[in-house]
């Protein structure tokens, strides 16, 4: 039986079929269909990247045969996707690497796969960054380096994995690219990306011309013992705790915007006119001993919101159609009637707020987690109209850490209770 009155803050999975709406089955395909890569000047590369590679090594591995035109065709009958031509060539070479290499990892430090693994991946590492306990709702899916190029998705059908670090993460070609995307282009997924898939580079032709000018210019670590050539990747580039303490200043916004900045934290803030200088930001944490101008949020792609605030008006929120998760801290009561209008917001926490009329929150339909004190939840339980929510979660009293904060959740899967017990 549960319990609100011995400390721990309960979450009641009602649904567990639910899974988190993917932001990537929301974007449209790319402008051009036809992938960057030359299935040619791949394999020329690829066969210099080895010449090379024996040079600093002072030995060849032999690479395994290559996959045959039929067990090819079996992967794509798989995958549901064609290869794109310069991965598929490179498979006509060989098979992938092997096991036996003296000097693993041929891209760029990552091992190349055979096509029997290719298929066939642990996505283990998803299973548990969606544990609910993780609080998976709380932070977004970004976007990738250059905007647009990759669906905002954990993972999809349409990535294709050819290469390892053995330690959790891979390199996919991306069949199913974002709007400003090519098919055919190389991402990093994995557990180390879990936040969002890096862009590698438009082509494997492109990573292997790369791996090649590197290679020759000396800009390599290794080989050591049992070492491969290791050639640095892009780095994934975020600054979600760049402003951690005041407003930025103007020239800090506009540089933080050239930096792809997509989160925002911000103290002893009076409005939100900074936005206008980010406009790569979805996330943003306000924090402010007033009532801070939510103006600028209205027409901005703001998708998660936390305020921790005296007081809020949510007015400027209606006209937001992007916004899908609000935490709100407030000691004045707060008009959630603003929230109605929105069509994605599909995550709410009030557990550290005190509420005008908590009947609002019948009216959103959308809403799948909801996160209220025990209080709040009394008052809001006999209501024979709520959402069809998922997730709820409640909290004994009102959280002494407000937002953003990780909480030590009980996860229980069954209904709440809708009498006190204990």
């Amino acid at each position: 039986m549960t319990s609100y009155s011995k400390g721990q803050p309960f979450l009641h999975v009602r649904d567990e079929d639910f899974s988190l709406p993917d932001r990537g089955d929301e974007q449209v395909g790319p402008g051009s269909a036809a992938p960057a890569g030359d299935p040619d000047e791949a394999v020329r590369l690829f066969r210099v990247s080895r010449r090379l590679t024996a040079e600093l090594t002072g030995s060849e591995d032999e690479l395994p045969g290559p996959a045959g035109e039929e067990e090819i065709a079996a992967l794509e009958d798989e995958l549901g996707v064609a290869l794109p031509p310069d991965l598929r060539a490179l498979y006509g070479i060989a098979d992938g690497e092997g096991f036996e290499l003296a000097h693993p990892g041929v891209f760029c430090g990552w091992s190349w796969i055979g096509l029997s693994e290719a298929g066939a991946l642990d996505d283990e590492w998803l299973d548990i960054k969606r544990e609910w306990e993780y609080a998976p709702w709380g932070t977004p899916v970004r976007d990738a380096d250059p905007p647009g190029a990759v669906r905002r998705s954990p993972l999809r059908d349409g990535w294709v994995r050819f290469a390892d670090d053995t330690g959790g993460n891979w390199l996919a070609v991306d069949m199913d690219p974002g709007p400003n995307g090519r098919p055919g282009q190389v991402i990093a997924v994995g557990i180390d990306f879990a936040e969002g898939p890096l862009y590698v580079a438009d082509s494997v032709t492109t990573l292997l011309r790369r791996l090649v000018e590197a290679l020759e210019r000396g800009d390599h670590q290794g080989p050591g013992d049992g070492a491969g050539i290791t050639v640095d990747l892009p780095n994934f580039r975020t600054a979600d705790t760049t402003y951690v303490a005041r407003r930025p200043s103007p020239a800090e916004a506009e540089e933080a915007g050239g930096a792809l900045m997509r989160a925002a934290r911000v103290s002893d803030v009076e409005d939100c006119a900074f936005l206008a200088a980010l406009p790569e930001v979805r996330e943003v944490t306000l924090h402010s001993d007033g009532s801070p101008d939510l103006t600028p949020l209205g027409d901005h792609p703001l998708e998660h919101l936390r305020l921790d605030v005296a007081s809020a008006d949510l007015t400027a929120l209606a006209r937001n159609a992007e916004l899908r998760l609000l935490s709100l801290a407030c000691s004045d009561p707060v008009d959630l009637r603003p929230l109605r209008t929105l069509p994605r917001l599909w995550a709410l926490d009030l557990a550290s707020a005190t509420v005008a009329d908590l009947a609002v929150v019948a009216e959103l339909k959308e809403l799948r987690f909801l996160e209220v004190t025990a209080e709040q939840w009394r008052e809001l339980r006999e209501r024979d109209d709520l959402p069809a929510l998922a997730l709820l979660g409640v909290h004994p009293e009102p959280p002494e850490e407000k937002v953003p904060a990780l909480v030590d959740w009980t996860v229980v899967e069954d209904e709440p209770p809708w009498e006190d017990e204990g």
